[in-house]
């Protein structure tokens, strides 16, 4: 129960924060939950309406008091303590609908929630508000008032099919404010929050019990809160309620025998993720959700798991060297660190709902500070590359960066879907799961991961410049962490003296494919032969070469003596090399490495440098000429 205890410790650490709206998304009390209002009524102190009006979506956010059954409901009939829903809390909603069964079901739901709302009104722990909300909705006229104030409307005495805030009518939650006390609202009432939890625990009549969590005698909790992620509202981490098809029998004779949690320590486990889900979660997916949480138990900031070394808003655009790169991401990993001691906790935990009604943890870790950050440190410096990044103006720049998570996915396993690369959100799930191990457990990137960069990144064809580019980059950053974690030296610019087999066959590519490039006429567009035989010449190098070699001819015509020397050298220095690395000739024919995308990446910068000098070179003579 590792992550009930850390979760428990978070809430303790941080109950000072708890029913404090002024704190952004707010950590709930016990006995109370989270929830987005629809409608908000102003009353008086004597129970008299003085005016509603429809919540904005922004500041709907409500904290209500609840009890163990209504926060968890689904179907039955269980009304939360003050703030509800109008079919619960207005006792003339049933006169406005057609139909009777509807009606019959409305009044039962009014009935127990006036029914609690005295109960709470008239025992020791009441509060002058409990007491003025019980007055007014015990005249059963709040549908009416409402309809006077335009903000629910009827057609021959029956509400329309309309929505509030994209909420039927009902299930738009009521939350109540005061014309004349302070505070108004009693969503930030703080000792209207405490007479309330003092008032349900000292109404509770369960079992009480050991609680395998604290380790003290409590009321056992056999009801535990759902809500805790907005993507899977429903679905709840402990639930003990299938008695049929042996979910626990044959091990126990009950539930509590399998997990006994008292009602307060569940609720601060549950108040504490939810309220950490809200502020700091990371969704991955677009329908099928996952959501991961980072998090210090004592409340301490930690880094944003979607960029988790912090570098993506960094200011003013800048082209960075790798020693630039270097000394900028541990300043600023060394900014978080500073943050917190290095014993202090950093707790990482993934939910998933697998169905509508069950949420698991499918990842859970514990790190201390310096482990986590010395892990991302290590993961930051090992795998980076250069990138395409443009200014405000659009212009285009080349910098040094380690690619995000989600982007690794996206150009392993994407496709391209217009402009962008897309996958499914189950594929993006799991695989962003396994990259984010990778990161904080230190362990090596997985083989297929690199096969897919590799393999995408041969097929230019396949994808837009721009999506290609990026491929390219992308999988040029993995592959350099592949090696560099198996203790080779891979440098970020060309390595002449490097005699791979793969690397020096990417080099040629490169000088293949710039060579015809550098032949062709004004605006022509067509990619040269090397790119279209890309894929043959990674399954076969040696016989592909021989070919693109061949259709270099009329392309060398084209150029002036200078240049076709020039790449004619750096060929034959590189086939040098090639026959000086290889014993057996036979070899060369080989499917290259992934390494060859290191090499070929490089020798094009190197290329493109040169022709850029050139250029310049052409233009000062003729400023100097003219």
């Amino acid at each position: 129960m590792a992550w009930t205890n850390t979760l428990y410790q978070t809430y303790e650490a941080n109950a000072h924060m708890a029913g404090k709206s002024a704190e952004g998304v707010p950590l709930s009390l016990v006995a109370h939950m989270t929830a987005n209002a629809q409608i908000e009524i102003l009353i008086n102190l004597n129970g008299e309406f003085c005016g509603a009006y429809p919540v904005e979506k922004e500041k709907a956010k409500t904290i209500i008091p609840v009890t163990e059954t209504s926060a968890s409901r689904s179907s039955g009939v269980a009304p939360h303590a003050l703030c509800d829903t109008l079919s619960y809390v207005a006792g003339d909603f049933g006169e406005y609908l057609s139909n009777q069964k509807a009606a019959e079901k409305a009044s039962e739901k009014f009935e127990k929630y006036i029914s609690a709302l005295k109960s709470w009104a008239d025992s020791p722990f009441s509060h002058p508000k409990v007491q003025a909300v019980y007055l007014y909705a015990a005249k059963k006229q709040m549908a009416h008032d409402l309809i006077l104030s335009k903000i629910l409307e009827t057609a021959d005495g029956v509400f329309l099919d309309k929505k509030i805030n994209g909420t039927i009518y009902e299930k738009a939650l009521v939350r109540f404010r005061f014309i004349d006390c302070q505070p108004d609202a009693v969503w930030q009432d703080e000792s209207l929050f405490h007479c309330y939890t003092q008032y349900y625990i000292s109404s509770q009549n369960s079992e009480e019990d050991i609680c395998y969590l604290t380790g003290s005698p409590g009321t056992l909790s056999t009801n535990h809160p759902k809500g805790i992620v907005a993507a899977n509202y429903g679905a709840k981490l402990i639930s003990s309620n299938d008695k049929v098809n042996f979910t626990f029998r044959g091990r126990f004779a009950s539930s509590e025998q399998a997990c006994a949690i008292s009602y307060e320590a569940t609720q601060k486990v549950h108040n504490a993720l939810t309220w950490l889900a809200a502020r700091q979660g990371v969704t991955i997916g677009k329908q099928e959700k996952r959501t991961y949480i980072c998090w210090n138990p004592n409340g301490k900031k930690v880094v944003d798991l979607e960029d988790p070394l912090g570098l993506e808003d960094d200011g003013e655009p800048r082209a960075y060297t790798e020693e630039e790169y270097k000394t900028r991401l541990i300043r600023t990993l060394n900014g978080h660190r500073d943050e917190l001691e290095n014993n202090d906790d950093i707790v990482i935990i993934g939910l998933d709902a697998a169905t509508t009604g069950r949420l698991s943890v499918i990842y859970y870790n514990e790190l201390k500070a310096s482990d986590f950050y010395d892990r991302l440190t290590h993961w930051g410096t090992t795998c980076f590359w250069y990138f395409t990044r443009f200014t405000p103006e659009k212009k285009p720049y080349t910098t040094v960066l380690t690619p995000l998570t989600k982007q690794i996915v996206l150009c392993a396993f994407g496709t391209e879907q217009g402009n962008f690369l897309e996958t499914s959100d189950k594929l993006m799930k799991e695989q962003w799961q396994r990259i984010i191990h990778c990161m904080l457990d230190q362990k090596p990137i997985p083989r297929d991961i690199i096969q897919a960069l590799a393999h995408r990144a041969s097929s230019p064809q396949a994808f837009s410049y721009g999506n290609h580019e990026r491929i390219l980059s992308t999988a040029c950053a993995l592959i350099a962490k592949y090696y560099r974690g198996k203790g080779a030296n891979i440098q970020m610019s060309l390595d002449d003296k490097n005699t791979d087999r793969s690397y020096l066959f990417g080099r040629l590519l490169a000088v293949l494919e710039k060579t015809e490039r550098a032949a062709f006429s004004p605006g022509e567009t067509r990619e040269p032969n090397a790119i279209r035989l890309q894929s043959a010449y990674v399954n076969h190098p040696m016989s592909t070469w021989k070919l693109l070699e061949e259709k270099l001819n009329p392309y060398f015509q084209r150029m002036n003596p200078g240049s076709r020397k020039y790449y004619k050298d750096i060929i034959s220095e590189i086939a040098e090399k090639l026959t000086a690395s290889m014993n057996d000739p036979e070899q060369l024919n080989r499917p290259l490495e992934e390494l060859y995308l290191i090499g070929y990446y490089l020798q094009r910068t190197e290329l493109n440098a040169y022709k850029n000098d050139k250029n310049n070179n052409r233009e000062e003579q003729e400023n100097e000429n003219a």
